[in-house]
């Protein structure tokens, strides 16, 4: 990670200085487990580790001293619902004993007993808690619940000495493990991240505990802290509550004076009189979002994310349905500017721009008393997406835009629950006839005869397909009727009309050799030209030509792993990843054609190529990000890549880890944005182009030593 030069946050850091000295121990296996989920604390439907923590062992073992990564045991943890005894564990641990030999009666006994003891270990630290909460209730000494994941509270270097400095202050710190929080508190089910889950229930706990307070000890460029720390704020308003952020490297001074600051602030508090404001409600949030039918009944106006011309397509949809659908204004500086006010910075870029836009909107009411809904898809992790919605509900709220403003944010388990059984097919065909219509447009545009003609044809064939879309949703939305569409190949006009814009932006393009940048990352940065500082314009202002990792390629991925996931008996998912696989091809064929196009890469492709650098056990859009280009350079479709995502964003860093091995390994130039709404630095992508342009002349001159460089 040092080689690759990639800003992790302070406990990763300290994790691979630590399996380094491992490494150099004479000991037969380095054991770098890929944690995946924690016991849950009750009936949460999720306990999930954050992405950088399951990644760290594939990212950890290329950067071995030596690279002998044959002594990695690096074994998938997964816990189910029960917890230790959970099916998903118990299976763990089973191959964990198996892929070193043990077997029988052997593992199981050494299961039973190590279940035990972390059982006796977990009662003994909540007995710890409570007698530390009497013992201070008895002599009057200041309780200071010290929140914060384990790896964080319990180390002197990450934790900035917190509880010898609380100690000094006459206060005791009693760790998050230890204080016992009652089975009343509720479970916040849209906590999908573990430590998220325990820290928001104990801070409900001691917000309406009275002489009880919370410290959240956390770490720069923690990637869930950026919204965890928000949403522990909101349940502790009200009462005193310090946050300490620490990267591992800073003196004690400062933290000294911000525990006194605090202390200070408590010790007030304990001498008011009792009363102020009720607690807040965190669960309350998810309960106020809302639902399509909802809308459509109070005739309200739903507002759709612009993340490219895409966001288009889903708004005629919803017209099609006789919703008042609309895309929310075209990001702008502005935006983003009204976005940060309300949010710290830290958080992911994309959720800036869309609060930003949010604001905007609203602030600018069409008719007396207009009501609008917010489109915001929800995701159970492990990355930070499906914690925006609670965001945003928090700042709508805050605001006093409640009474005006609603979020619908429908579960990626299923996006389009309660909507007609056709809408998703043709929603996902309109998805990908925009999406390979936008691949033709970037094959064209770069080598097209007279300059704007390609995007002339490209903009009156999207409102041509917008046209049918709305049209169609308008009709029969029947699974029979879609199932028509889908197995006839018509697809609801779409396939006509691809083919036929295809072929007209084919007829544009000049015969010339040009090297070709796949751009990949996370999915909204890498679609939205502000997000991402207008990135294909500038890469083709330097003579490249741009493919772009699209939409549908997420959607795919999505259904892989509801089929995988899936029991024997339910045929659901198997059955859309097929309809999409045959909307998938069939468009993709139609534009192909033109442009003789190779086979198209699938999500399964991505994922095998990936697989020496990151397992498909890590879900979320790293995997993707990585082996979308590789499969690509393998088939000599791409000259070099350029991964573009938010500033923090936790998948991006992983990929950008693994494309120095991946440069390494197989020669792949690859470069990785990270980005925050500032301009790209112009010699930033001057000099990775100068470097494309180098190789691909090279290459060529290999076959025909005439050719040389375009820029």
């Amino acid at each position: 990670i040092q080689e690759a030069n990639v800003p992790f946050c302070a406990p990763m850091q300290l994790y691979c200085g630590l399996a380094s000295q491992l490494a150099a121990e004479p000991a037969d296996y380095v054991f770098l487990p890929m944690i995946r989920h924690l016991p849950r604390v009750d009936s949460e439907p999720f306990a999930k580790t954050c992405p950088i923590l399951q990644a760290s062992p594939d990212m950890i073992r290329w950067g071995l001293d030596g690279g002998d990564r044959s002594r990695v045991l690096s074994p998938v943890i997964n816990v189910g619902p029960a917890n230790l005894d959970s099916p998903e564990f118990v299976e763990s641990c089973r191959r964990l004993a198996a892929s070193l030999g043990i077997g029988g009666r052997r593992w199981r006994a050494a299961w039973e007993a190590a279940r035990e003891a972390q059982l006796d270990f977990d009662r003994r630290c909540f007995e710890i808690g409570g007698r530390v909460l009497a013992f201070c209730a008895e002599r009057d000494v200041l309780p200071i619940v010290v929140l914060g994941r384990p790896y964080t509270i319990y180390n002197t270097v990450l934790n900035s000495n917190v509880p010898a400095l609380l100690r000094e202050q006459g206060a005791l710190a009693i760790p998050l493990d230890c204080y016992p929080v009652d089975r009343a508190v509720p479970v916040f089910s849209e906590m999908y991240w573990a430590y998220g889950q325990r820290v928001l229930r104990a801070a409900h706990q001691i917000r309406r505990t009275p002489g009880v307070y919370g410290l959240y000890a956390s770490n720069y460029s923690c990637g869930p802290d950026s919204f965890n720390l928000h949403f522990c704020a909101h349940v502790m308003e009200g009462k005193p509550f310090a946050v300490i952020e620490t990267d591992g490297h800073s003196g004690d001074a400062g933290t000294k004076t911000r525990i006194e600051a605090f202390l200070h602030c408590v010790r007030e508090d304990r001498s008011r009189a009792r009363g102020g404001s009720a607690p807040s409600d965190f669960g309350g949030l998810a309960r106020a979002q809302t639902e399509w039918r909802g809308i459509q009944d109070r005739g309200e106006v739903l507002l759709i994310p612009r993340m490219s011309g895409v966001a288009e397509m889903v708004a005629a949809c919803f017209r099609g349905l006789g919703m008042r659908a609309e895309c929310l204004p075209e990001p702008d500086a502005e935006a983003l500017r009204l976005g940060r006010r309300q949010t710290s910075g830290k958080e992911c870029l994309p959720m800036c721009i869309t609060l930003g836009s949010l604001l905007q909107r609203s602030a600018r009411l069409r008719e007396p008393g207009e009501r609008l809904a917010l489109l915001m898809p929800c995701a159970a992790g492990p990355c930070r997406f499906g914690a925006y919605s609670l965001l945003h509900q928090i700042v709508v709220g805050r605001l006093g835009l409640g009474d005006r403003v609603r979020l619908w944010s429908p579960k990626e388990a299923d996006y389009f629950a309660g909507l007609p059984p056709g809408f998703s097919l043709l929603l996902f065909s309109g998805v990908m006839a925009f999406d390979v219509l936008h691949e033709a447009l970037l094959e064209t545009r770069p080598l097209e005869c007279r300059p704007g003609a390609a995007a002339a044809i490209h903009t009156a064939a999207q409102a041509r397909l917008e046209r049918l879309l709305e049209e169609h949703a308008r009709t029969d939305l029947s699974a029979r009727a879609a199932l028509h569409a889908v197995a006839s190949g018509h697809l609801f006009g779409l396939r006509d009309l691809v083919a036929r814009t295809a072929a007209d932006l084919a007829a544009l393009r000049a015969d010339r050799p040009m090297p070709t940048v796949l751009v990949v990352g996370e999915i909204y940065v890498r679609l939205d030209p502000f997000a991402n500082s207008y990135l294909i314009r500038e890469l083709e202002a330097r003579g490249l030509r741009v493919r772009l990792a699209a939409v549908n390629e997420w959607l795919e991925y999505v259904e892989h792993f509801h089929q995988i996931n899936a029991s024997a008996l339910d045929l659901s998912p198997r059955l859309r990843v097929f309809l999409q696989n045959r909307i998938q091809n069939i468009l993709y064929r139609a534009a192909g054609r033109a442009f003789q196009w190779p086979e198209r890469i699938s999500v399964r492709d991505c994922l095998d190529a990936a697989l020496p650098y990151l397992r498909p056990a890590l879900e979320g859009e790293a995997v993707l990000t990585l082996g979308g280009p590789i499969r690509a350079w393998r088939l000599g479709q791409i000259d070099a890549v350029v991964s573009a995502g938010p500033l923090e964003c936790m998948p991006n860093k992983i990929a950008e880890a693994q494309f120095f091995h991946v440069a390494e390994q197989e020669g792949l130039l690859s470069l990785t944005l990270s980005l925050n709404g500032e301009p790209v630095a112009p010699d930033v992508l001057d000099n990775f182009a100068f470097e494309v342009h180098e190789r691909f002349a090279r290459r060529a001159s290999e076959r025909t030593p005439s050719m040389r460089p375009s820029w």
